[in-house]
């Protein structure tokens, strides 16, 4: 039975379709695997960063020692160590490229999804300005109760002291927003992503959302 999540949704948001059932799938996958990955590391939770230092990691040349090992192992038995299980390190090595393929399959997923949130959070910002707009010019001709919501969703924009039809900030602008939050003088979230380039350019993207 899964658990009833509703009370943590906004109250406007159980007013939407749900989740398409193809998504959902994707989620009790996402979950399963989760609990299977935890499952293979008994006792391990979230590893410290002290551990992770001890802890060998595998980039090409490793993972070509470990597969190079595990033939001499595998067609020299005379040659495996004392007490050494060569169907357990099979098994490991099966394990970490299905989890090599998972990670790649979620990284791709990864920036799908963020395309996704930006193309629907744009598409969603553009629609509620034009509700903006049509209240101030509601508010303007004297409508009545038009001026009462066109002053509510203005005060989305005086925490930020951007023009709302603007639509990229200045670097003055970000520079002093971020200064708000290292500081704790605004809530918000700001995130910044850079991609370095390559044969089709670089990503320097900069998300600013403050007062909101």
């Amino acid at each position: 039975m899964k658990p009833d999540n509703k009370s943590s949704v906004p109250q406007p948001l159980r007013l939407l379709a749900p989740v398409p059932e193809a998504l959902q799938r994707v989620f009790d996958d996402v979950i399963a695997a989760d609990g299977l990955l935890r499952s293979r590391m008994p006792g391990v939770m979230n590893l410290t960063g002290a551990q992770r230092k001890r802890l060998n990691s595998a980039g090409v040349r490793k993972s070509g020692f470990i597969l190079n090992a595990w033939e001499i192992a595998d067609t020299r038995p005379d040659f495996r160590p004392a007490n050494f299980s060569l169907d357990a390190m099979t098994t490991t090595l099966a394990d970490v490229e299905r989890a090599r393929q998972l990670l790649a399959a979620i990284d791709q997923l990864r920036r799908l999804v963020d395309d996704f949130l930006l193309i629907g959070n744009d598409a969603l910002y553009r629609d509620a300005l034009r509700i903006y707009a049509n209240l101030q010019e509601q508010a303007g001709s004297r409508i009545s109760g038009a001026d009462e919501l066109f002053r509510q969703l203005s005060e989305f924009f005086k925490a930020c002291g951007r023009r709302p039809n603007r639509e990229e900030p200045t670097r003055q602008e970000i520079e002093r927003d971020a200064k708000r939050l290292l500081h704790g003088t605004a809530d918000g979230e700001m995130v910044i992503r850079h991609e370095s380039p390559h044969m089709t350019g670089g990503v320097h993207e900069v998300s600013v959302e403050s007062g909101v």
